[in-house]
């Protein structure tokens, strides 16, 4: 740990939550919270990378844990940020610090999110090996990822020798890798849909999986 501050590989944390969102309501409406949502109603779910980089992001009304935490019958929030968790932990959320890529809490869940983490991760294999340990047999784990062939990322790609991103990231995992990387350990990939905040994608008349900033995705153990 850095003396007063998160992990070193946690670039990201230096990502601020913008202010512009910052209010009580719950954007229901937003195209990875209203996945998420549907998925988790009355369930136990685990959420992993809950503090969403800033450890204010808890007052947007973008914060995913916040949505969950209104529709499940429990939810448990881990990340790797121990100030963010601290914070969070003072406002009240069921919260612990933990490694996504290697943890066991002796118990499993009903849901599983992963939202915008495994983008982050260098070692997937001990993700997915956690999160089947912690998953019911007919459980789902959720994902939200950055879409590789966005059309913004496309043009810059045409553009420049590398596109920029997150510094903490370290892959894009397209919906077919994702099959085929999730088919290694077992599972399969379900529904997946795409989306974007942004109202100049959403009407540009592009196909989903190129006008789209990120994607979502079911997964389930293989029956």
């Amino acid at each position: 740990m850095e003396a007063n501050g998160p992990p070193r590989i946690l670039e990201g944390a230096h990502l601020r939550a913008d202010t512009r969102y910052f209010g009580e309501d719950i954007a229901f409406g937003d195209h990875k919270i209203a996945f998420v949502a549907k998925y988790c109603q009355d369930k136990d779910v685990l959420d992993l990378g809950c503090v969403q980089h800033d450890p204010q992001s808890y007052r947007s009304r973008f914060w995913l844990h916040k949505a969950i935490a209104a529709v499940a019958k429990s939810v448990v929030g881990m990340d790797l940020h121990e100030q963010g968790v601290q914070t969070l932990k003072a406002q009240g959320f069921n919260v612990i610090a933990g490694d996504a890529e290697n943890f066991d809490l002796g118990r499993t869940f009903d849901v599983i999110v992963a939202g915008d983490i495994i983008e982050h991760l260098g070692d997937l294999n001990g993700f997915f090996k956690s999160c089947k340990r912690h998953l019911q047999p007919d459980g789902h784990l959720l994902v939200s990822t950055p879409n590789p062939w966005y059309w913004r990322n496309t043009i810059k790609a045409a553009l420049h020798t590398e596109v920029y991103n997150n510094p903490e990231h370290v892959c894009w995992i397209c919906p077919r890798t994702l099959r085929q990387l999730v088919g290694r350990h077992g599972m399969e990939l379900g529904e997946i849909q795409f989306g974007s905040r942004f109202l100049r994608d959403r009407l540009v008349p592009l196909p989903r999986g190129w006008k789209h900033t990120s994607y979502h995705a079911e997964l389930f153990l293989r029956r």
